[in-house]
């Protein structure tokens, strides 16, 4: 097994291979080692270390789908891709090694889950941000991302059956019915609804508020999942991070598809939906951790960071007798 870096190998690898000098500090990550590299002059960037077990392809596409949105939407937020001291875009570290080097802009900004309570003009923003970003990504069509096996891909969703055995007997009843519901409900539509490539990660952390300006973006981080899928996938992990259990919050949510809607017409179609996947992506978020906390348990805390969240939502939006985006429009 290829040994993680520690903070003294990042800020030795990012001076040899990209001519950066600068002080590292070790960030999170679920498969990607992470660290924030602060120069002398106080420009910051993030040195990203792959997974040895991780395809390159999946790597390659990060970046790939990075330089699209630097080329063709310059105005959308998201990391630059910092060339090498070759020039490429990349450092593969050997066939023994196994892992790839690269060294993006860092982002400055506030992650939107530490925002209590994010104000009428962010929800807007956050919509309208996304749907832009979704534009971009639109003519992206690169080979890998229809080719991807990703186990967060909610069109995957039937795959994580046999998973449902690591839940907890008392919540594991819910999980399988609302699997069983978009099997039912979902399923038999997909083939209809607009596909792209899609960030396919709208989590908190990966959603950056303007620290000084709390009703705007800053961007967007961690393309790391990318995969070509139904672009309703975006949209629904952005509006369930209004879900917050209180008498308003699926007002907040409809605040997030009224603004996409304005920037980006949803197909009634994808209106029937859109809260079938906000359901299947709280599915996702519950099995999945489960999975990889049981293969991972010394990286348990990060990666079940997010799990009491998804089940709080997962049991308010199965509980809603109607579709609340059905006229929000």
């Amino acid at each position: 097994m290829t040994a993680r870096f520690d903070t003294a190998e990042a800020e030795a690898v990012v001076l040899r291979h990209f001519g950066v000098s600068g002080r590292a500090s070790e960030l999170g990550g679920e498969r990607t080692q992470n660290f924030r590299i602060r120069t002398p002059m106080g420009t910051t960037f993030t040195l990203k270390v792959s997974d040895p077990q991780e395809s390159a392809d999946g790597t390659l596409l990060e970046s790939a789908a990075l330089q699209h949105i630097e080329h063709t939407a310059p105005n959308i937020a998201a990391p630059r891709v910092v060339p090498a001291l070759t020039g490429e875009g990349s450092v593969f570290l050997g066939a023994e090694d196994g892992r790839y080097l690269r060294l993006l802009t860092y982002l400055e900004g506030t992650p939107l889950s530490f925002i209590d309570a994010p104000t009428p003009a962010l929800r807007h923003a956050i919509g309208e941000a996304v749907a832009r970003l979704d534009a971009a990504l639109a003519s992206f069509d690169h080979p890998f991302s229809r080719q991807r096996d990703l186990i967060w891909d909610v069109k995957n969703i039937a795959r994580l059956r046999p998973s449902l055995i690591l839940i907890d007997e008392k919540r594991r009843p819910l999980a399988e019915a609302m699997l069983d519901r978009f099997e039912t409900v979902a399923r038999p539509h997909i083939a209809v609804l607009p596909a792209q490539a899609v960030h396919s990660d709208m989590n908190g952390q990966n959603i950056l508020v303007d620290s000084d300006a709390r009703d705007r973006l800053a961007g967007f981080l961690d393309f790391g999942d990318l995969v070509h899928a139904p672009r309703l996938v975006d949209l629904a992990g952005a509006a369930l991070l209004q879900v917050r259990a209180d008498e308003d919050d699926l007002q907040n949510a409809a605040d997030v598809v009224r603004a996409y809607h304005q920037a980006s017409p949803l197909q009634d179609v994808e209106i029937e939906l859109l809260l079938e996947f906000m359901i299947a992506r709280c599915v996702v978020n519950v099995v999945v951790t489960e999975f990889l906390a049981d293969r991972d348990p010394a990286n348990r805390p990060y990666i079940m960071k997010n799990n009491p969240a998804s089940w709080m939502r997962l049991e308010r939006l199965s509980s809603l007798s109607r579709n609340p985006f059905r006229n929000p429009l």
